[in-house]
């Protein structure tokens, strides 16, 4: 009688690099649906377009943001049209570089942005009413699932120069904020090719410290 003998397979180990954020929970249901329960995670690090951060203590950053009022009736004209923001938020944080700053949360819908009407949150330097912009954040296309918005990252040229795919970003979004490219988020014609920052609607904190930034980034504190 002829004993057939076949080779012991040894096991893997498999790595799966870059998984978004609002994909790593199905992964991990699917993974343990066949059995593998504990896989290992670790925080990817990789170029402009993908970073998700770990807040530093060093950083110039309010350690908290509270509401000290709110306002209605609150717009703003821009050169193309008004906005009208409900609610209207104004929030004070603390800093070493500037004390005490006000900044303001207006909420409204703008018709037609990039194909199709989009929730945007604006932030304003602001004591009281909408006094200086300082960065804007549109529903993604997946805002209905997702909540989650994006506002640009400017400042490359120490104005109002966007990132681009190759641009080293500042140290501060790559340790503090979870950044993508604009046209992974926003699909439509002429969609600008650019670093954002990713926040969900109700992280007013990450909303409040991409603003103060941007307005560090821009002289306009």
């Amino acid at each position: 009688m002829t004993c057939l003998r076949f080779p012991t397979l040894s096991p893997f180990s498999v790595t799966l690099e870059h998984v978004p954020d609002r994909e790593l929970g199905p992964l991990l249901t699917h993974l343990a649906e066949a059995g593998f329960e504990n896989p290992l995670i670790k925080p990817a690090r990789t170029r402009a377009g993908a970073r998700k951060a770990a807040r530093p203590r060093t950083v110039d950053l309010p350690e908290d943001w509270a509401v000290v009022r709110e306002r209605t009736g609150e717009s703003y004209q821009w050169p193309e049209e008004r906005d009208r923001y409900s609610p209207y938020r104004v929030f004070m944080g603390t800093t070493r570089s500037e004390g005490v700053v006000h900044i303001g949360l207006g909420e409204t819908v703008r018709k037609k942005k990039w194909g199709r009407d989009r929730k945007y949150v604006v932030a304003f330097l602001s004591s009281g009413g909408p006094q200086k912009p300082l960065a804007e954040f549109l529903a993604a296309d997946d805002y209905t699932k997702s909540k989650e918005l994006v506002a640009v990252i400017r400042g490359s040229d120490g104005g109002r120069r966007m990132y681009g795919p190759g641009d080293a970003l500042p140290e501060i979004y790559e340790e503090h904020f979870r950044t993508e490219m604009y046209d992974n988020r926003v699909d439509y014609p002429g969609v600008w090719k650019r670093v954002v920052a990713v926040v969900r609607e109700d992280d007013h904190a990450s909303m409040l410290n991409h603003a103060l930034i941007q307005g560090r980034r821009r002289g306009s504190l």
